[in-house]
């Protein structure tokens, strides 16, 4: 069945009109986009710049597209990170397959402790520019033969996307619920990754690097280490990482 494009767009930005709470908005979109595909899961993410950590998930469809979304953010690598680089859309029809593990090493072992099979993912784009992505998952492997609809999805959540930007939380000039999202998503790592810059006297990449590699290494989520740094139960001196 086709994605009828103007209908969706229509209950798209009705949402956006309509919602009381807007933290609860990035949720109903995310629920809606799960209603017109034949996946499991759904995730949006927002590219925030280039700088580290400069990706958040704004929202996504239970624990399988929180956890999709969140491991691409932890380990800085996976499709959503591709198809926003890229400014394509990316089909990853078996997750276990050599190519996707070539390409992303560690979030398919990473992957291959979850239900999830197959994944999806489709630029949020204005123009030339992408400044997000859609991601699609599904625990059964195989191809997405609703790829076209797919596209239509993302476009429909572009437009959502740029709608809710333009609005305000409330008519006194405070920062717009995407704003809030940018800055509030994993504060923890965000501070972390300033002090390790410092104990190393390195830069924001290089300090964001080793707090990944450490969570990775250890596998633990890069949340908990940005805690243990900010709380200082972790510094990282050098070569070696010591306790406070």
């Amino acid at each position: 069945m086709t994605v009828d494009r103007a209908r969706l767009a229509d209950t798209l930005l009705e949402i956006v009109a309509e919602v009381s709470d807007p933290s609860a908005l990035p949720g109903q979109l995310c629920a809606a986009c799960l209603r017109a595909l034949p996946i499991d899961g759904v995730g949006v993410s927002l590219m925030s710049g280039r700088q580290a950590g400069g990706r958040v998930l704004l929202g996504a469809s239970g624990a399988i597209g929180h956890r999709m979304e969140d491991l691409q953010f932890e380990l800085g690598e996976g499709p959503s990170i591709s198809a926003v680089e890229d400014g394509q859309p990316v089909l990853v029809p078996d997750v276990l397959a050599e190519d996707a593990r070539s390409r992303w090493p560690m979030f398919v072992q990473s992957v291959e402790t979850t239900d999830v099979r197959a994944l999806f993912t489709f630029p949020l784009q204005l123009g030339a520019i992408s400044f997000g992505a859609l991601g699609c998952y599904r625990s059964r492997a195989g191809p997405l033969d609703e790829v076209v609809n797919a596209l239509v999805v993302a476009e429909a959540v572009t437009l959502a996307l740029l709608q809710a930007q333009a609005k305000e939380v409330d008519g006194n000039g405070h920062r717009s619920w995407l704003t809030e999202a940018v800055v509030d998503y994993h504060p923890h790592v965000h501070q972390a990754v300033g002090m390790v810059s410092a104990q190393l006297e390195a830069s924001v990449e290089e300090a964001f690097v080793r707090l990944r590699g450490h969570a990775f290494r250890y596998g633990r989520s890069l949340e908990d280490v940005g805690a243990d740094v900010v709380a200082r139960r972790l510094r990282f001196t050098g070569d070696e990482l010591m306790p406070e």
